[in-house]
């Protein structure tokens, strides 16, 4: 049987979000599919290691390159840098993103406006000037992959969570209409809608009581969207869920 697979090695890919959680575990997967990876994140102290470790493991290659997903320069820069290390632009993660601009839970009423434009800034915006600052690249030779990690919280609000919902179903909204846009001339545009990863996004929400008993790890992921890279050029998958599958209690033996 022929393999319908797209093959990773020496390709070049960005991915945004990179400094830890998904956005790190993805650039470790593809890493280790001979992929090079340009790491895009805010934090470069905690960027470093990521690459580090990426270039230690051996296969493909890494670039840390620190900036904010929210800046058109900064996102226009990456673009450059990549094609500059690299020689292109074959596919980019987004996978930048906030749950919250602030500690604790807010109603909507409570929320200020500062803190609901940061959290659409980030996880909207920021996925469009990425999306957007690749496309030149990706046009121009006709062949592209882009994924936006959106959530679950894009298919279903969440008490406490309307800034993030609500920027998560902008992100699947951007994704189908780039996808109608482009797939045409070659370019590929998916998103991905994890349930709960076991990242440090909980710590936002300000009290254990809201982390799930059972969550993917980010390694999880990381996996799957190396599948989703590896699919034949002719698939693609629409608004993908992964979710965990929900821990179950213990049977108790009937006494005999």
């Amino acid at each position: 049987m022929t393999d319908l697979t797209e093959s990773l090695e020496g390709r070049a890919i960005i991915i945004t979000g990179a400094a830890g959680g998904i956005g790190a575990a993805a650039a470790k997967a593809v890493a280790a599919k001979g992929a090079n990876v340009l790491v895009v994140d805010l934090f470069a102290d905690r960027l470093a290691p990521v690459a580090e470790a990426v270039n230690a493991a051996g296969g493909g290659r890494a670039v840390a390159f620190a900036a904010d997903c929210t800046s058109e320069d900064d996102m226009a820069k990456m673009a450059e840098t990549c094609l500059a290390e690299f020689g292109a632009i074959d596919a980019l993660v987004a996978a930048a993103g906030i749950l919250r601009a602030s500690e604790g839970l807010k109603t909507l009423a409570q929320m200020p406006y500062e803190e609901f434009r940061k959290v659409v800034d980030v996880n909207l915006t920021g996925t469009f000037l990425a999306n957007r600052a690749v496309l030149p690249a990706m046009l121009s030779a006709k062949r592209g992959d882009i994924i936006n990690i959106s959530s679950v919280s894009g298919k279903h609000g969440r008490a406490f969570d309307s800034a993030y919902s609500a920027s998560k179903f902008g992100v699947i909204g951007l994704t189908e209409s780039l996808a109608e846009e482009v797939q045409r001339d070659g370019v590929r545009v998916q998103s991905l809608l994890p349930d709960a990863v076991d990242t440090g996004i909980w710590a936002q929400s300000g009290t254990a009581a809201l982390k799930p008993r059972a969550m993917l790890t980010p390694e999880h992921l990381g996996l799957f969207i190396t599948y989703m890279l590896e699919l034949p050029r002719d698939a693609f998958v629409v608004n993908q869920v992964v979710a965990p599958i929900p821990q179950r209690k213990k049977r108790v033996k009937a006494k005999a």
